[in-house]
């Protein structure tokens, strides 16, 4: 009895530590968009409808279930740590110096290939009803979207965390700061608005995704499955081809129609 009070505890406070993060994300985005920035974001905005409060309550919801799924395997994860199965590390001299530096951007790198992979996988017809289809309810997604998923693609984002952490020696602060930008750039994916500066696409950062690559997803779905980066997308042959143009138009101050994406065709 002790035993699974210990452990129920324990997942508590896995739920309340993803519940913080996803709150701090979601509430900045929206407030940079709604309130701070609100009459320069409502020229850039991507699509002319907007979310109801019945998306938002939908999107809530569904993320606290995900959160849900999260402390578990965050209760998983800490057992695997236990075991000595995980190589996070919390002195900084364990690794030399170059690889304190890089390791951020490496899990990041990896994250964007497994995300890439795993998020098409998920679209194919015999999966996407039972892994993805919920997320997919958002198709004019707001921040607080961004963990709006099914018990299934919960668990698939969830396993990368112990995954990488198998895989890699990673410090501490790495691995937190990797969860942090992960779900503040998931956050700003889905905020309806167009962040980056017009010039973006035209320029060496266009590998980066911007919210208007994501929110076409949302639109159009067979396609712009990328997460951090647009090179997966390019190199697969899997980006609207109207992206760039949606983009212009969005970060110029123009509003597009939730049609925008009409007509993208995605080379196969």
């Amino acid at each position: 009895m002790e035993f699974l009070l210990e452990m129920g505890q324990d997942w508590a406070r896995h739920f309340q530590r993803d519940l913080f993060r996803y709150l701090l994300a979601t509430t900045t985005v929206s407030l940079l968009v709604g309130v701070v920035f609100r009459r320069w974001m409502d020229r850039r905005r991507i699509q002319k409808r907007r979310a109801g409060w019945k998306d938002i309550r939908r999107e809530v919801s569904f993320s606290m279930l995900t959160m849900g799924v999260f402390a578990t395997i965050g209760l998983i994860t800490g057992v695997l740590y236990d075991w000595g199965w995980l190589q996070l590390y919390r002195d900084w001299g364990e690794y030399p110096l170059w690889w304190n530096i890089v390791s951020l951007p490496v899990v990041i790198l990896v994250h964007d290939a497994y995300f890439y992979w795993t998020h098409r996988t998920m679209h194919h017809p015999k999966l996407f009803r039972h892994f993805h289809r919920l997320h997919h309810l958002s198709r004019t997604p707001t921040p607080w979207a961004a963990y709006s998923f099914s018990v299934g693609e919960a668990a698939l984002m969830a396993i990368f965390s112990p995954l990488i952490t198998i895989l890699l020696p990673l410090h501490v602060l790495v691995w937190l700061s990797f969860i942090f930008v992960m779900i503040f750039r998931n956050a700003m994916l889905h905020a309806g608005c167009e962040f980056h500066p017009r010039g973006w696409v035209d320029g060496p950062l266009d590998l980066l995704t911007t919210t208007t690559h994501h929110d076409l997803h949302h639109q159009k779905f067979q396609g712009n499955y990328g997460f951090y980066f647009t090179f997966w997308d390019r190199l697969m042959g899997t980006e609207f081809k109207n992206y760039k143009e949606a983009f212009r138009r969005a970060a110029g101050g123009n509003e597009t129609d939730d049609e925008s994406g009409a007509g993208a065709k995605v080379a196969t």
